[in-house]
């Protein structure tokens, strides 16, 4: 064999000696260092393609199609894919190593000589997260490449290319972040949706071209119920119960339903505590543009200090502050609590401990047994007092009595229920909404500086105005008459469920009073006394005879 004969396959030697390999063009791979195979057939490059995108669509940049194109360049090259991994609706601006994507390849990186993108940009947009990236996997022994060839890490010229291009990259994610928010300024002041899915309750309609809000009949009719249940004094834990019991459609799945995502035999998600929650503590109700995530919630506010208005009020004023006092005198926080109220929950009581008695669940030999119990019958060291000998009482024979007690007495009877008429609701509603937006704006104040600062001044020196302005108004007292309903109280108890039917007999000042068993084992009914318990007897009386005035 000739010497010239012999040229290539030394030249082919030398360069796996120098630790180098090359493409079918000759090129060398990128930094790619070959590990050593002690004089075997070196094995293929391990690579990882990384694929990313600030959001999924079905065009030339989705997912499948960077995948696709990542495989094409790698099997080109004789390059094995070990493993894919890809992060949807991630800003290149978020460093590399705090997705959860990246994150995958970097555990797996010593299975793993380069990773593949479609394009530098895919990496990050951010120089020094860039620069910062390329040291670290350099000195892990492992390198970057991309399909678009900006990539060159082999020399320093190589480098000094791939970061300027990094940092276009970086220069056009600022020019699009300005755009979008001189965009989404101007659609805010003309109460267009700024983008994305529509909140429950309300559904995305054509508006001059655009997008807009507007009311969602089967959302709107699901949370106006449970408003008005909540605002009654049923607990969120019995309104999330309520909901996934009755079949009503969660915020999750009836999305899915409508963009035509959902198809048997998929389950239904359920309601949750916490979503339910803080769909009720957020101004988006009444019709506001809000930014934030849970306990940041905020409604976004003009230069007057007057919250954006981007689609009609689901709830009015006067229902939205009714509701918010009803969340907070229960005590209501994003997190359900464990213990759920029941049918006689501060209904029955115990005379000896003087309070209520709780519901226990229990189970005997595959039948239900559960009782109402005192806090003498569930801890030794309070009967240890010598107050009480601890209650207990079968559940379902009291709520049993106590039902037939009232139907009895009641049941007959006309329903009515008390409404606020004339006096200045409209004028309190107006003061509890500058009020709280004044409340607001000084907080965003005690963490501004400069600009910011100045322009949250001249709003709250907005709302103080309209404020004063309100107070200055002359104030008309409030009324209360009762209405009736066209119902009986027999007809309303049949209507409503356990949680209601709790409120009804708290409205009726309801107590059952349960006296100790002494022994017996048998049920007692003459140890139940069932009756109208009333804190104050003198304004109870003044009451009834204020309500027969009203009716002569």
């Amino acid at each position: 064999m000739s010497p010239a004969s012999t040229r290539p396959a030394a030249r082919w030697r030398s360069r796996l000696q120098e630790g180098t390999t090359s493409t079918s063009r000759g090129r060398p791979v990128v930094g790619h260092t070959v590990r050593d195979t002690g004089g075997q057939v070196p094995k293929p490059i391990r690579a990882a393609l990384y694929l990313r995108l600030s959001r999924d669509a079905e065009d030339s940049t989705s997912i499948a199609s960077q995948e696709q194109d990542c495989r094409d360049f790698c099997r080109l090259r004789g390059w094995e894919v070990v493993q894919v991994v890809s992060d949807v609706d991630v800003s290149g601006a978020i460093r590399p190593e705090d997705r959860s994507g990246f994150r995958e390849i970097l555990d797996n990186l010593s299975e793993v000589d380069v990773v593949v993108a479609r394009s530098v940009d895919r990496f990050s947009r951010v120089t020094a997260h860039f620069a910062a990236l390329v040291e670290m996997l350099t000195g892990r022994g492992a390198t970057l490449a991309d399909v678009q060839g900006q990539v060159d890490l082999t020399s320093p010229y190589g480098k000094f290319v791939t970061t300027i291009m990094v940092a276009f990259a970086e220069m056009e994610r600022e020019t699009i972040k300005a755009r979008i928010l001189r965009s989404r300024g101007e659609l805010r002041r003309q109460g267009r949706w700024l983008g994305g899915a529509a909140p429950y309750g309300f559904r995305l309609v054509e508006k001059d071209g655009g997008k807009a809000l507007d009311l969602d009949g089967y959302a709107q009719g699901v949370l106006t119920r449970v408003v008005r249940r909540v605002v009654e004094g049923v607990t969120l834990s019995q309104e999330v119960d309520r909901l996934n019991s009755s079949g009503e459609r969660s915020p999750g799945t009836y999305r899915k339903l409508a963009r035509g995502e959902w198809h048997p035999p998929m389950v239904w998600e359920e309601w949750t505590y916490s979503a339910l929650y803080q769909l009720l503590r957020s101004e988006v109700l009444r019709g506001y543009r809000v930014v934030g995530k849970r306990s940041d919630r905020r409604a976004v506010r003009d230069e007057f200090g007057a919250p954006v208005r981007v689609g009609p009020a689901l709830l009015d004023d006067e229902t939205w502050y009714e509701l918010q006092d009803a969340l907070d005198r229960a005590g209501q926080t994003n997190r359900r609590p464990r213990r759920k109220a029941t049918l006689l929950l501060h209904v029955a009581w115990c005379p000896n401990c003087d309070e209520t008695l709780y519901y226990n669940s229990r189970e005997y030999r595959g039948k239900r047994l559960d009782l109402y119990t005192c806090e003498a019958a569930r801890y030794k060291r309070v009967r240890d007092k010598g107050l009480c000998p601890g209650i207990s009482v079968n559940a379902a024979r009291l709520e049993e009595q106590v039902e037939d007690w009232l139907l009895t007495r009641f049941g007959p009877i006309e329903f009515q229920v008390q409404r606020r008429v004339g006096g200045g609701s409209d004028r309190r509603v107006k003061l509890d909404g500058l009020t709280a937006d004044i409340d607001a704006l000084a907080a965003d104040l005690a963490v501004l500086r400069g600009a910011a600062r100045d322009a949250v001044l001249r709003q709250l020196e907005a709302r103080q105005e309209a404020l004063e302005e309100i107070e200055a108004e002359p104030d008309t007292p409030e009324r209360w008459e009762w209405v009736p309903t066209g119902r009986t109280v027999a007809d309303e108890w049949k209507a409503r469920d356990t949680a209601e039917r709790r409120l009804l007999l708290l409205d009726f000042n309801i107590r059952a009073t349960v006296t100790p068993a002494n022994g017996r084992r048998a049920w007692d009914p003459e140890r139940i006394h069932v009756g109208r318990h009333v804190e104050d007897p003198e304004a109870e009386a003044l009451e009834a005879i204020r309500r027969e005035l009203e009716e002569l």
